[in-house]
């Protein structure tokens, strides 16, 4: 059965094969993708995988990168860099789906700001991951207010625009691994009072808001996953 085709959505993949996405930290300082990158994506097509999720992509300006070196889709510029990387996965009978991250709490490096957001002024558990070149334990983040709420949606909504303008065939929202989304499902960083914590329903509030947003932007006719997590790395600290 994995070798067999099959459709999703509008499109006819050859095969079940999919590339997970994989943080690499190889993108340009600036966000923008490169041709190290392209090379990359398109061994994993050439070798016959239907279909390729890219690494963690950030969607603002602000508060959702996570680590130095992190490719963005915050801008047209990140955008267009990403075109010939869309193009010669295609080339080689694949599809791409853009995984949009925000990194909330658990943000590392962040080329924007040295402040992080999150459901609750809770940290992360444990340390940063040396790997992908952080250090030390987390640092406190900023309860998130109103403006932020309308910011963060607003951002995941503009970065799935640019994702299908620049030619990818659906975007994956991040909400696994201890990041923002995951973290209003966590119930010891969410210890919000108000409609988005307390009940699972509360804490799964903003993440279908960002999921519906998003739906309504780009239309049915692209690809809109969602990854989830039972647990993180974090847990081992809990």
């Amino acid at each position: 059965m994995l070798f067999d085709s099959y459709k999703l959505d509008s499109k006819r993949l050859d095969n079940r094969y999919v590339v997970a996405p994989m943080t690499r930290i190889s993108a340009e300082a600036d966000g923008r993708a490169n041709d190290r990158m392209k090379k990359y994506y398109q061994r994993f097509a050439k070798g016959g995988f239907s279909t390729i999720i890219t690494e963690g992509i950030y969607p603002d300006r602000t508060f959702s990168q996570g680590y130095n070196n992190q490719p963005g889709m915050a801008t047209d510029i990140h955008a267009d860099a990403w075109k010939p990387i869309v193009d010669t996965v295609h080339e080689e009978g694949s599809i791409l789906i853009a995984q949009l991250m925000h990194a909330g709490g658990q943000s590392q490096g962040n080329a924007y700001t040295d402040e992080t957001i999150a459901p609750s002024a809770i940290p992360p558990k444990g340390e940063q991951l040396g790997f992908y070149g952080g250090s030390g334990t987390f640092q406190t983040p900023r309860a998130m207010d109103d403006q932020d709420f309308l910011e963060v949606k607003e951002d995941f909504v503009a970065a799935a625009r640019r994702a299908k303008a620049a030619g990818f065939d659906g975007v994956e929202i991040h909400g696994a691994n201890g990041y923002l989304l995951d973290q209003f499902l966590t119930d010891y960083l969410n210890k919000r009072e108000d409609e988005y914590g307390g009940s699972v329903d509360n804490r799964l509030r903003f993440v279908l808001e960002v999921v519906d947003e998003v739906l309504a932007e780009v239309g049915e006719d692209f690809i809109i996953g969602i990854r989830i997590s039972q647990g993180k790395v974090a847990d081992q600290s809990h």
